[in-house]
C-alpha cells in the first residue's frame, strides 16, 4: 500500500524462508509478541487442531445442518457481483445470531485462531463448552492506544488473532511528532496493519494449497474493534465524505482522509478474494487487542 503523508505505518517482515508443513508455522513473525500470561484468558476452553482437516468441533466436521441447507456463515451473504455497499461491510451480530448467543459465544477458538461461531449451532461441545464454528471466518481484533506524557505523545497498536498465535501484534507507532500520535490515527493504523496481514495470510494459504496441502478456503475476515470512529467512518460516513469531496457536512476537510483512502484500498484488495466485515463491540469484549497495544507502550 502507498505511504500516507505525515503518518508512518509500522511494518516489519521477516524475509527468511522457513520450511514448514503446517499453517501454524508458515507465516513470518511480524512483531514481538508479549508473554502469553500478559494476555487476558477467556473463560472458555481452547480448541485444538486435529490434523490437516482442522478442529473436530468446527461445523465442517459435523456434517450438514438439520435444516438441510448446510451451516450458515454469519455475515457472509453470497457475493453477486458489483461493488459492495459500505453499509454491507458492517457486521451486525444481533441480526446474525439468535438471542441465546452472548457476544463471547459468537467467537470460538480453533487452534490458535478466533473464528465465528455457527448461528445454526444448537448445542455446545461437552468438553470445551463452545458452539460449532467456521474455520473459514477469521476474527481479527484490533486496537490503537495513545498515551500522553510530559515528554510528548506515544501510541501503539495491537492485533489479536488468537491465544498463542505468532501473528499477534504488539507494536509501537514510530515518530516523535505529536500530530502523528492520536487515538484516531492509532485505530486507523491498527486497521491498516490487519488488512495488510490479511493479504499475507491469503497469499500463504494460496501457496500452501498449490503445494498440495488440504486447506479450507477462507470466506470472511471480521475485523473486531470497540472504535465507533473506525467502524462508522468506514461503513457510514465514508460514502458521504467522498460525495462531498472529502469534506464533512460542515464543509471542513475530513481528518485523516489519507488514511481512510488507504484503508478503503486495502479493503478492496482483500475483497478480491474474501469478504471484509467490521464488528463494533463493547470495550470489555476487546480486551486481548487492548492488552497487546498497552503492552507495547509499557515495555520500552
Amino acid at each position: 500500500m502507498p505511504s500516507t503523508a505525515g503518518v508512518v505505518v509500522p511494518v516489519r517482515i521477516n524475509t527468511k524462508k522457513k520450511k514448514s508443513k503446517d499453517f501454524e508455522d508458515e507465516a513470518p513473525e511480524l512483531a514481538c509478541v508479549p508473554r502469553v500470561s500478559r494476555i487476558p484468558r477467556k473463560e472458555k476452553a481452547h480448541h485444538e487442531f486435529q490434523g490437516k482437516e482442522g478442529c473436530v468441533h468446527s461445523s465442517t466436521a459435523h456434517g450438514p445442518s438439520p435444516k438441510g441447507n448446510g451451516h450458515h456463515v454469519a455475515g457472509s451473504p453470497e457475493k453477486k457481483g458489483g461493488e459492495i455497499a459500505h453499509a454491507d461491510r458492517r457486521f451486525r451480530a444481533e441480526n446474525e445470531y439468535p438471542t441465546r448467543f452472548s457476544l463471547q459465544e459468537m467467537e470460538i477458538d480453533i487452534g490458535s485462531w478466533v473464528c465465528l461461531a455457527c448461528p445454526t449451532s444448537t448445542r455446545k461441545c461437552r468438553d470445551c463448552k463452545q458452539y460449532e464454528g467456521h474455520q473459514d471466518s477469521l476474527v481479527m481484533a484490533i486496537h490503537g492506544e495513545c498515551l500522553t506524557e510530559k515528554t510528548g505523545k506515544r501510541s501503539a497498536i495491537g492485533v489479536f488473532y488468537g491465544l498463542g498465535n505468532t501473528r499477534n501484534i504488539s507494536r509501537p507507532i514510530p515518530g516523535k511528532d505529536d500530530h502523528s500520535h492520536t487515538a484516531q490515527i492509532a485505530e486507523l493504523t491498527a486497521c491498516l496493519r490487519a488488512l495488510r496481514n490479511a493479504t499475507f495470510i491469503l497469499e500463504r494459504r494460496r501457496n500452501m494449497m498449490r503445494k498440495g496441502m488440504s486447506l479450507m478456503p477462507l470466506n470472511t475476515f471480521v475485523i473486531k474493534t470497540h472504535s465507533e470512529y473506525l467502524v462508522r467512518g468506514l461503513t457510514e460516513w465514508l460514502p458521504k465524505w467522498k460525495e462531498n469531496g472529502w469534506k464533512t457536512c460542515k464543509g471542513v476537510p475530513v481528518a485523516n482522509a489519507d488514511m481512510f483512502k488507504l484503508i478503503e484500498s486495502g479493503i478492496l484488495m482483500v475483497e478480491m478474494v474474501v469478504q471484509v466485515k467490521f464488528w463494533l463491540v463493547p470495550k470489555a469484549n476487546n480486551l486481548e487487542a487492548t492488552c497487546l497495544a498497552k503492552v507495547a507502550l509499557t515495555e520500552k
